[in-house]
């Protein structure tokens, strides 16, 4: 019941418009961003990808770097770790331009989360998603999981429901933590949580980001991405 009305909810706001490409300013060779995932990857909550997670994120990690950021989002609203595998690995490349990632974002989990999925199922699929990608790319490409986000600040919720899904979410994102030690050039950034000074952070369904929140989550996970970049991704030259 909890998670039929849930995903009734969510489902009321769009994904973000455009094409889900972009290249952002700064010293090449560009680094090759993919964005795979759920409902934050699609950018729900944002008007477009420039405002959303992957256009933030690429500009926050373009500052960081110097690097020009080439991104491109393969996701879908409402997808599980499963669902994403199923359908989003084959939008990682683009066969009439040959592009192909330098490194793979992944977010997704939220949703397992509302479905109450197992967390060992949930660590499985997250490892098959993690082979699937490697099937497409290579074994060169690091996959990096974005830590689930913390919920205990997400006001939408009542109270008895928030704790025990933040509890739930916690525990999720332990799996993906132990995903991604079982395989190599795979690594899990945390999220933390939305920001604790006042501000617009969420989007009118109150529970996805509103571009402002998209900006403050891309800036926490481009801290942590650029320090990766240097060892995993290295620049040319």
């Amino acid at each position: 019941m909890f998670a039929n009305g849930m995903r009734k909810r969510l489902s009321l706001l769009p994904e973000a418009a455009g094409d889900g490409t972009g290249t952002t300013e700064g010293k090449e060779p560009a680094l090759r961003l993919a964005v795979l995932g759920d409902s934050v990857a699609a950018g729900v909550g944002a008007a477009h990808h420039g405002e959303a997670m992957a256009g933030h994120l690429a500009l926050a990690l373009s500052q960081l770097t110097g690097r020009a950021v080439d991104w491109r989002v393969t996701a879908k609203a409402g997808a599980t770790l499963a669902t994403a595998r199923r359908s989003l690995p084959s939008g990682l490349t683009d066969p009439m331009t040959r592009w192909r990632p330098d490194l793979v974002l992944i977010v997704a989990g939220t949703n397992d989360a509302l479905r109450l999925r197992r967390p060992r199922a949930v660590r499985r699929d997250a490892e098959a998603l993690v082979r699937d990608i490697r099937l497409r790319l290579g074994e060169d490409v690091p996959v990096v999981f974005a830590g689930l986000p913390n919920l205990t600040a997400l006001r939408s919720l009542p109270r008895h429901t928030r704790l025990p899904l933040a509890l739930y979410v916690h525990v999720l994102d332990h799996q993906l933590k132990t995903a991604a030690t079982r395989g190599a050039a795979v690594f899990h950034l945390p999220s933390g949580a939305p920001p604790a000074c006042p501000g617009p952070w969420f989007a009118p369904d109150r529970f996805h980001p509103s571009p402002d929140g998209y900006r403050a989550w891309a800036r926490i996970l481009a801290s942590r991405l650029a320090t990766l970049t240097e060892t995993v991704v290295p620049s040319p030259g």
